[in-house]
């Protein structure tokens, strides 16, 4: 509850400063600064620096660039590359030379399984895949792989969902402040954040068809055994209703739990995402009032 309201405060903060902008996950924020002169960014960039942590408490890095890719990548310089105190703000003459100091693994949308394929192409760098000739891309790998492509070249190639329109998936998932060693915690964790997704999904009038749960150890600790897991529950028919989607979390968690294993982070996924009016569908064996679960929910 702590996390999530810190959350709220920060976007709340930056969205102020801007005429538009998308909240993407807890902890990142997309602004939208076309028309704006490189000035006017750096000014922008600046108040938000020092406003945030002030009105929150709470430090931000900030990149900007051309696409979303070359923003994310730019914020991922501005705290591991830079030091210019968590702000980098990414010109057309520097994009290539800061990208030749990224790990492929870093660049948003490329996955273990993607950079793995990549880094045997001989693929290093974020600049050597951006340089990388587009037939070979199309050849190997998906549609969305291109994308990223075209956008470390530049050429918006990605949006970022309106907040107005229906999510395709609903995701909600955090790291642990300590590690979750028992499947109470982790039951109990899980549980939640398919209360809040639950929540989040009736909001756009949704329904879903099923729920992934997944769970990690920290990746960061080599000394520490390492374990990660997700599955999948499929509900009968689909469904909003908290109770039966926080069931489904709480029943996944003890799939997936292991003794002695230290998890570090853990989440829910909606998937399945079909409007309400297209799926209103009984359970043939529900005694209970749909109309009173409908209140319910509200």
């Amino acid at each position: 509850a702590l996390y999530g309201d810190a959350s709220s405060r920060m976007m709340r903060t930056v969205a102020s400063l801007v005429e538009k902008s998308t909240t993407y996950s807890i902890d990142e924020i997309f602004c939208d600064a076309g028309g704006m002169t490189d000035q006017q960014l750096t000014s922008l960039a600046q108040t938000m620096k020092d406003l945030v942590p002030r009105w929150t408490g709470i430090p931000v890095g900030i990149g900007t660039g051309k696409t979303l890719t070359l923003s994310k990548l730019a914020n991922y310089a501005a705290k591991r590359i830079t030091k210019d105190g968590n702000c980098y703000l990414m010109s057309d003459a520097d994009a290539e030379e800061m990208m030749r100091q990224v790990p492929i693994a870093e660049v948003w949308g490329i996955g273990p399984a993607i950079s793995g394929k990549l880094r045997s192409m001989g693929v290093v760098t974020a600049a050597d895949f951006a340089n990388l000739s587009a037939d070979a891309v199309t050849r190997e790998f998906p549609v969305t792989v291109r994308r990223t492509q075209l956008e470390l070249q530049g050429v918006p190639a990605i949006s970022i969902q309106d907040p107005d329109t229906p999510r395709q998936m609903i995701n909600v998932g955090r790291s642990f402040g300590q590690p979750v060693t028992s499947l109470e915690q982790l039951a109990g964790a899980l549980s939640e954040f398919a209360s809040r997704a639950a929540a989040k999904l009736r909001r756009q009038n949704s329904m879903i068809s099923a729920i992934r749960l997944y769970a990690r150890t920290n990746p960061f600790k080599h000394d520490a055994p390492q374990y990660s897991r997700a599955v999948t529950v499929p509900f009968a028919y689909p469904t909003n209703d908290t109770r039966r989607i926080s069931a489904a979390a709480f029943a996944g968690a003890s799939v997936i739990f292991r003794p002695g294993v230290a998890f570090a982070k853990a989440g829910v996924l909606l998937i399945g995402l079909a409007p309400e009016s297209e799926n209103r569908q009984d359970d043939l064996f529900y005694s209970g009032d749909l109309e009173d679960q409908e209140k319910l929910m509200s």
